[in-house]
């Protein structure tokens, strides 16, 4: 499916040298236009993946296994704890990680790649804490897998396991493949593997507040929760698009209330409720992803009702 939606879009994709894989834009519930720049494959999402991770925890609040104020630490036996916990540390709690406001200076698990660890709950555990958590806006990977640890301890499956049924199924994503830890931890914040249109599924869920062809699959408060900006970032990462805050593992973007899952080099899926619309796209981009993104914005977007 094509149609001219797309023709400026494509243009510029020419022009600028993006490389995307594919685009799918939805409104109203259907697919307008769509185009593929290669095949639609499975694509590694990367940070895409974060969004997904923050719904297991939506599924958990409403089956009970867990409250957003529940310290982290509560979930975590006392050998994977440091000696002494820090008090910052024994402040932190389930919201702090969807929000990205644990209180790390860094990314936690950026050390790993530099230095030897057991384990990347001691390596998240052990990460010195700058700030007190709620306080600061730091992206950090830790934070997610933490959330995919917190899933497995307290039901006994990987993330990917217990979404099954909750939310692969339902969306018709049949068998979806999904990395995993040294540890047999789903990675949570990486490593999910979607086509192009599949990913645009994740947009279309989140834009019906949770409703899926008539089936309720994540509450609509939860979704709500999810999609409203907890954090305001300013200047973060000199970049509009990474300052206009953050949700729950979901950034907000730069055209007035619209909001995205969003992976490394340009793997978005944007939803624009005041447009009723997702557009989709995955991509290998080197450098600027963002770009993507602002093409868009000056192409399809601008094509939209």
């Amino acid at each position: 499916m094509e149609n001219n939606i797309l023709d400026s879009f494509t243009k510029g994709l020419i022009k600028e040298r993006l490389n995307v894989y594919g685009i799918v834009v939805r409104q109203h519930g259907d697919i307008i236009a769509k185009k593929q720049y290669r095949e639609d494959n499975f694509v590694q999402l990367y940070s895409g993946s974060k969004t997904v991770t923050a719904m297991g925890i939506m599924f958990a609040l409403n089956e009970g296994l867990l409250k957003l104020d529940d310290k982290v630490v509560s979930f975590f036996p006392n050998e994977e704890l440091p000696d002494d916990p820090n008090d910052y540390l024994k402040k932190m709690n389930v919201e702090h990680l969807l929000t990205m406001t644990t209180g790390h200076e860094t990314s936690s698990l950026d050390v790993f790649y530099y230095n030897k660890c057991d384990n990347f709950i001691n390596l998240f555990f052990n990460a010195p804490i700058k700030y007190e958590p709620g306080t600061k806006f730091e992206y950090d990977n830790g934070a997610t897998y933490m959330l995919s640890c917190i899933i497995q301890k307290l039901t006994g499956q990987k993330l990917r396991d217990y979404l099954m049924p909750r939310l692969f199924d339902k969306l018709d994503i049949f068998n979806p493949q999904w990395d995993s830890s040294a540890w047999d931890v789903t990675l949570g914040y990486i490593g999910l593997h979607l086509t192009t249109e599949q990913y645009s599924r994740l947009g279309q869920l989140l834009l019906n507040g949770g409703e899926w062809y008539g089936n309720q699959v994540i509450p609509y408060q939860y979704v709500d929760m999810m999609v409203k900006k907890h954090v305001d970032n300013p200047g973060y990462w000199n970049d509009i698009e990474m300052g206009s805050g953050y949700g729950y593992q979901l950034w907000m973007c730069s055209v007035p209330g619209a909001y995205r899952l969003d992976g490394l080099y340009g793997q978005f899926c944007i939803v624009f409720p005041d447009k009723d619309a997702v557009i989709c796209v995955t991509s290998h981009q080197e450098g600027n992803q963002n770009d993507i993104l602002r093409l868009i914005y000056n192409t399809v977007l601008k094509e939209l009702d």
